[in-house]
């Protein structure tokens, strides 16, 4: 059994709560904290991606169930940067006023790249939100966008993502969200030369 502690908190959101993993520090541990259904929807997408041998270039990866002091729980890439901390979300930049519009304009520009990935992997995600991707700094000049939460349908059907139409559709619509929050940010909407990268 795994031992879990406050220490080793990331995140916790209203259903779940993330540590970092105690041996392994690429890894991290998601462990529900209210009984619902977004895990098991998130884990039958994660077998399907795997079983597809669909690229994680832009999503963190999943290794499997785990049981800890505090209940069972499910691994994932814990995303970091080159300096070993945890990357941070793209809200987190955009919210935080010490961050100058290069830095924000840095993160912007894979903005392009991470909807080409989503589009050629004909990946849906539920949540596509600013708080749901990282920017990862990979070293002083690579970075990459990671989506590290809220893939899948919201009422999971194997059969809807056989029907390309229908999950291209999905896709569509939930990029448009993900541009829409975006460009409603306080830094975007006063910056617009920001807004180029979103379409």
């Amino acid at each position: 059994m795994l031992k879990l502690n406050e220490d080793l908190l990331v995140n916790k959101g209203t259903n779940r709560a993330c540590y970092k993993h105690p041996l392994e520090h690429n890894k991290c541990i998601k462990i529900d904290l209210i009984e619902n259904n977004e895990t098991k929807r998130e884990l039958k997408y994660y077998k399907k991606l795997i079983k597809d041998n669909t690229s994680f270039k832009m999503i963190s990866h999943y290794y499997g169930s785990i049981i800890t002091n505090l209940g069972k729980a499910e691994v994932f890439e814990l995303i970091k940067d080159y300096d070993g901390s945890v990357s941070k979300e793209i809200d987190q930049y955009m919210l935080d006023s010490s961050y100058s519009i290069e830095d924000i304009e840095e993160i912007l520009k894979n903005i392009s790249l991470l909807k080409k990935y989503l589009y050629e992997n004909k990946i849906y995600v539920k949540d596509l939100n600013p708080v749901n991707v990282v920017f990862q700094k990979i070293n002083t000049s690579t970075n990459r966008l990671v989506i590290i939460d809220g893939l899948a349908h919201s009422n999971y059907n194997p059969f809807f993502y056989k029907i390309d139409n229908l999950l291209l559709k999905k896709i569509n619509n939930s990029w448009k969200d993900f541009i829409n929050k975006l460009k409603n940010k306080q830094i975007i909407i006063l910056n617009p030369k920001l807004q180029k990268y979103l379409f």
